[in-house]
C-alpha cells in the first residue's frame, strides 16, 4: 500500500487526460520490478538530490577555473541535455508503472503538459554559467513537435537562454554528435551535462565496449563531461540487451554471481 501511495504522489493529477494506456490492474511487485524502484528512487530518494547537487557543484567549479583562466574569452558554451539532467520526468515512468502501459504511451501527453521540475542544482548552475557569459543550449532527444512545450517547460523555472537558436531537438536521428559540431562551428564547448553518455560524446553502441570507451576518457569526467544519475532508462540498457523482448537476464546475473560460489547452499 506505501508503494501504491508514493506512485500517486509522483501522479497527483499530472496524466488524469492521458488516455493511451490501457487502464489494467497493476501486477508490480516492489522486491523485482527495477523500474519501480529506479522511479521512486528519482523522485524521493535523497540519495539522488544528493548525486545532482554534487554534479552540479562539481559543474560550477569548472566552469569558474575557465572563466579565471579565459576573462575575455566570448565564445565558451555549455551543452546540457534536458530529461533526466535537468528536467525530471519521474511521474512520467510511474504513471506507465500504475497502467502496466509502456514508453512511448503517452509521452508526448507528458510533455506537452511542462510541468517535469527541474532537476536538483541544474537552474541554479545554468544561472550561474549565464551570469559569468557562457552561452548554453539544450540538445535533447526530444521530438521537434515538442520544441514548443520543453521551452515552456524550461522558462517556468528559470532556466536561462530557452530561445529557438539555443535549443536543439531530435530531428531524424538521436545521435547528439551532429548537433554538437554545429554548436562547436561558432562555439568552444568547455562542459557537457547528461545522464546518458551521448549526451556527452559518440558512445559506442554496446557492452563492454562503452565501459572501455568510459574508461580510456576517466579523466575528462568532472572536468569536462557531467554524469547525472538515472537508472530508469538509458543507452546502458540497450547495450545491455534489456530492451529486447527476451531480455538476457539470467546470463547477465550468471557472470555477476559466478564468483560467489555456493555459499548459500
Amino acid at each position: 500500500m506505501k508503494i501504491k501511495f508514493f506512485l500517486l504522489v509522483l501522479l497527483s493529477g499530472v496524466l488524469l487526460s492521458c488516455t493511451q494506456v490501457q487502464q489494467q490492474k497493476p501486477t508490480y511487485k516492489p522486491a523485482d520490478n527495477a523500474l519501480l524502484m529506479a522511479t521512486l528512487y528519482n523522485y524521493y530518494a535523497a540519495e539522488y538530490q544528493a548525486l545532482c547537487y554534487q554534479a552540479y557543484n562539481v559543474a560550477k567549479e569548472r566552469i569558474a577555473l575557465l572563466h579565471k583562466e579565459f576573462p575575455r574569452k566570448k565564445n565558451m558554451a555549455v551543452v546540457v541535455d534536458i530529461d533526466e539532467t535537468v528536467l525530471n520526468n519521474s511521474p512520467y515512468p510511474a504513471h506507465i508503472i500504475e497502467k502496466n502501459g509502456h514508453f512511448p504511451s503517452c509521452w508526448d501527453t507528458w510533455c506537452n503538459l511542462a510541468v517535469a521540475r527541474p532537476v536538483p542544482g541544474a537552474v541554479s548552475f545554468l544561472k550561474y554559467a549565464d551570469s559569468l557569459g557562457f552561452h548554453v543550449f539544450y540538445v535533447t532527444n526530444r521530438s521537434i513537435k515538442l520544441k514548443a512545450a520543453t521551452m515552456k517547460n524550461l522558462r517556468k523555472f528559470g532556466f536561462p537562454q530557452v530561445t529557438d537558436d539555443h535549443m536543439y531537438m531530435r530531428t531524424t536521428t538521436s545521435n547528439k554528435e551532429p548537433r554538437r559540431q554545429m554548436i562547436s562551428k561558432k562555439y568552444d564547448i568547455v562542459l557537457l551535462a547528461g545522464d546518458n553518455l551521448g549526451d556527452l560524446y559518440e558512445a559506442s553502441g554496446k557492452y563492454p565496449q562503452r565501459n572501455k570507451q568510459a574508461e580510456t576518457l576517466r579523466k575528462q569526467f568532472g572536468v569536462k563531461y557531467i554524469v547525472l544519475p538515472n537508472a530508469m532508462y538509458g543507452s546502458w540498457a540497450s547495450a545491455l540487451g534489456l530492451n529486447a523482448k527476451k531480455a538476457p537476464v539470467d546470463s547477465l546475473l550468471k557472470v555477476m554471481t559466478k564468483r560467489f560460489g555456493n555459499a548459500c547452499k
